[in-house]
C-alpha cells in the first residue's frame, strides 16, 4: 500500500485558523506522501479561504452556496480523493505537528487491526484535551440531562467524551473525535461516508458505531499528537451550536435505539434539560444561560413548527 493521503478540511468562517492549520500540513515531513488536501468551505463570509493559499496543486477547494453541515461537506472532499489510499478528516482550528502525518500512516500500515486513528489533542496552552467518546446510550443521554454526569462524573459516566479517561496512554476505544480521523478510503466508502442527517454533532459517532457494527476498530493512539483550539468555528454561534448538538442527539437515538427512545429524549431535552442547564450555567457561567434558552426555543420550533 503507497503512502498516499487525502486530507479533507471543513471550513465555515475560520479566519486565520484555516491558514494555520494549511500551513501546518504543507511545513511537516510530507516528502514520502504523495498528498492532496480538499477544503470544503460552507458558504464563509469571512476571508479565510483568501488567506489559505493553494501549494503547488496539492490543495483543491469546493465552494458550496450554502452551508451544507460537516459531514455531507466531508463527502464532497471524498469525490476528490478517490486515488487516495489514506483519508484524514481534519478540523481548521487545529496545528498538525512535524512527523504526525508521517507516524499516523506508518502506523495504521503496520497495524492491519487499526481501521480508524485519532491523535492526542493539545489545547493552545499545550494541555492534553479529551478526544475519545463513549457510543452514547439512552441512559448515559439521560445521566447528561439530568446534570449527573457533570456532577458527579465518578458514578455516572458522560455520555459521550470521555472526561474520566486522562488521554495519556494508548488503547482501543468506541470513537475519536473526528477533528483528526484517519482511515483507509475503503473504510469510508464501505461506510458511504457519514450520514448527512447529522449537520454537525454526533455525525462521527454515528460513523464510528456504524464501523463497529461491521468488524472495523478504532485505535486512540497518545504517541501522535496535534494542537487542537475547540469551538475554534463555533465559539461565535454558541445557541446554534447547541441547538444542532441537542437535535443530533435526539436524531442518533431516533437512528439506533428507536422512535421511541428518541421522542423520550426529546421530552426530556425540552423540559428537564433546561432547568438543569440553566441551574449549571448559574454558577459555572450565568451568560451562557441566554444562549442555553434560544437553543431550546429553536429545538421547540425545529420539532413543532412554532
Amino acid at each position: 500500500m503507497n503512502n498516499s493521503l487525502g486530507i479533507i478540511i471543513v471550513n465555515f468562517n475560520s479566519g486565520k485558523l484555516l491558514k494555520n492549520c494549511i500551513d501546518s500540513i504543507f511545513n511537516s515531513d510530507i516528502s514520502k506522501i504523495s498528498l492532496r488536501v480538499v477544503i470544503v468551505d460552507n458558504n464563509s463570509k469571512d476571508d479565510s479561504l483568501d488567506i489559505a493559499r493553494k501549494q503547488d496543486g496539492q490543495l483543491k477547494i469546493i465552494k458550496n452556496k450554502q452551508n451544507k453541515g460537516f459531514g455531507k461537506a466531508c463527502n464532497q472532499g471524498s469525490e476528490l480523493l478517490f486515488d487516495k489510499d489514506f483519508l484524514l478528516i481534519l478540523n481548521p482550528d487545529t496545528i498538525i505537528e512535524k512527523q504526525s502525518l508521517v507516524q499516523s500512516l506508518e502506523f495504521l500500515i503496520k497495524n492491519k487491526n487499526v481501521s480508524i486513528l485519532g491523535a492526542c489533542h493539545l489545547n493552545e496552552f499545550n494541555n492534553i484535551s479529551p478526544s475519545c467518546s463513549r457510543t452514547p446510550t439512552v441512559t448515559t443521554i439521560i445521566w447528561d440531562i439530568l446534570g449527573l454526569s457533570k456532577l458527579f462524573p465518578w458514578l455516572f459516566k458522560p455520555a459521550t467524551v470521555m472526561t474520566d479517561f486522562d488521554h495519556k496512554s494508548s488503547c482501543y476505544v468506541n470513537q475519536v473525535m473526528g477533528a483528526y480521523m484517519m482511515m483507509q478510503r475503503k473504510i469510508f466508502e464501505d461506510l458511504k461516508g457519514f450520514d448527512t442527517r447529522f449537520f454537525v454533532y454526533y455525525e462521527d459517532a454515528d460513523f464510528a458505531y456504524r464501523a463497529k457494527k461491521i468488524g472495523y476498530n478504532t485505535y486512540y493512539n497518545s504517541d501522535i499528537r496535534i494542537t487542537h483550539i475547540g469551538r475554534g468555528t463555533t465559539a461565535k454561534i454558541s445557541d446554534k451550536s447547541l441547538f444542532y448538538n441537542l437535535r443530533s442527539r435526539i436524531q442518533f437515538v431516533n437512528k439506533h435505539y428507536g422512535a421511541f427512545k428518541g421522542n423520550i429524549i426529546l421530552f426530556m431535552t425540552l423540559t428537564i434539560e433546561p432547568i438543569t442547564r440553566i441551574l449549571y450555567n448559574l454558577i459555572k457561567n450565568p451568560e451562557e444561560n441566554k444562549n442555553t434558552i434560544k437553543a431550546i426555543r429553536s429545538i421547540y420550533r425545529y420539532y413543532f413548527k412554532i
